[in-house]
């Protein structure tokens, strides 16, 4: 266990002066008034403030990198190192409508990216192909379509590797391919 101090802290609701964050297994376990703090490491940081992270579900990119351009193991990285300097501490690289074999790299590059540990990358967002052609927004629309069978299994399967979050239109699929990929999701 150690102690950050000798910094204002924003606990998310108000600002603390002269507090420390304790920090025991990597997890925030007491802010506590740094006159009360039990014998540990200290570690000042010397002013500033100290304050929770962001979590932002999509990225599309940063950094100068698009990961629908360059689906790889270094593009992640970029996009997560650009981000961590404004205080995303968690991220989902997102993916949106593309070829197929773009979406399956971006999968593999993020789940190895998580098993290399980069900082901040909590799983993947697939933001389409399934959508409505109507409602595209910046998607490319010869790319939407309609789900099929072979779609919900290869969702499943992306889903036992690593954290998903799928964007899609409710007009481009069945109610039973949307309880199938609820089920894999929640295992």
């Amino acid at each position: 266990a150690f102690a950050l101090t000798g910094c204002r802290i924003f606990t998310g609701e108000e600002f603390l002066e002269d507090h420390a964050v304790v920090i025991e297994g990597g997890r925030i376990r007491a802010v506590l008034p740094r006159t009360g703090l039990p014998d540990m490491d200290m570690r000042d940081l010397g002013g500033g403030l100290l304050a929770p992270g962001f979590i932002d579900v999509q990225v599309n990119g940063g950094g100068g990198a698009l990961l629908n351009d360059n689906p790889t193991v270094d593009t992640v990285r970029t996009i997560a190192a650009a981000h961590r300097r404004f205080g995303t501490v968690g991220m989902l690289p997102t993916v949106i409508t593309d070829a197929p074999g773009i979406i399956r790299q971006a999968v593999d590059s993020v789940a190895q990216a998580m098993a290399e540990k980069v900082p901040g990358v909590l799983g993947i967002h697939i933001e389409g192909p399934f959508l409505d052609v109507a409602r595209k927004g910046a998607h490319v629309a010869r790319f939407i379509r309609d789900m099929e069978q072979g779609d919900v299994e290869e969702l499943s399967g992306f889903a036992s590797r690593l954290p998903v979050m799928l964007t899609l239109a409710p007009n481009r699929v069945t109610p039973d391919m949307v309880r199938a990929l609820s089920v894999s999701y929640t295992h």
